[in-house]
């Protein structure tokens, strides 16, 4: 309420300075005709300034605040898989019995495009995942997110975040899995239809921290070569895989 209380008091503070000018010119000069035709002259190319500012100039503004945006963005979004995404994405596939079916297909190649980022994308939304875990699995799991908490309490009050909401959601589902392991005393006296819940948690943060995963690499390889080039080296999704340049 107060910037725009402040934005109409500017307005008829310029509106006036601008009638004040005019008013002075035939006084100054004794030519009122003069004025007259610069007064039209400044209001007929009055339109093609709106046109300038408002569609080129305010485009070409939001347009580089929006990179600024992206940028910061992924920047949390590289700490994030750093931290804590890749390991527990690793994790959630060590425990996949039928990655097999996929595996091939997310070995991520440097030819790969753009087009084939968003197929895998699609690929891991669709996907299945046959996920066994027993008490000392969900128990590591649990260790290891009880140890990221703060940082993923941190990323959750980001306000960055809010402009990307599929990151988001991961971040709700990773936290509500540590959240439910949190609550559990004892992992080795799970009951079946505990034990399936939590599996069914696992599989709804490993989809979607999977497909967050390739759409974060893709904009490594656009924008960040050398930190793309040591992503597809620690694929998650790979069984074994060795960060060291063998070539």
């Amino acid at each position: 309420m107060k910037k725009r209380n402040g934005d109409v008091a500017l307005t008829i503070i310029l509106v006036i300075i601008s009638m004040a000018l005019y008013a002075t010119h035939p006084l100054v000069f004794r030519n009122v005709e003069h004025v007259t035709i610069f007064a039209l002259s400044d209001f007929a190319f009055m339109p093609i300034e709106v046109i300038f500012v408002t569609l080129i100039f305010h485009r070409v503004l939001a347009s580089n605040e929006k990179k600024k945006k992206i940028s910061k963005l992924y920047m949390v979004i590289e700490t994030f898989f750093s931290e804590v995404g890749t390991e527990l994405l690793r994790a959630f596939a060590h425990s996949d019995t039928s990655l097999s079916e996929i595996e091939n297909e997310i070995d991520i190649k440097h030819t790969w495009s753009d087009k084939d980022f968003k197929n895998r994308t699609k690929l891991i939304e669709a996907y299945c995942p046959e996920i066994k875990m027993d008490g000392g699995d969900f128990e590591a799991i649990d260790m290891m997110l009880q140890e990221c908490r703060p940082e993923l309490l941190r990323l959750l009050e980001n306000p960055t975040l809010l402009e990307h909401e599929t990151f988001t959601e991961v971040l709700m589902a990773v936290f509500h899995l540590a959240e439910e392991l949190r609550l559990r005393y004892d992992f080795r006296e799970l009951k079946n239809a505990d034990n399936d819940h939590l599996i069914g948690d696992v599989r709804r943060a490993y989809i979607l921290l999977g497909a967050e995963w390739v759409n974060y690499i893709n904009h490594m390889r656009v924008h960040y070569p050398y930190l793309y080039s040591l992503s597809v080296r620690n694929n998650p999704f790979k069984p074994t895989c060795d960060v060291q340049i063998k070539e």
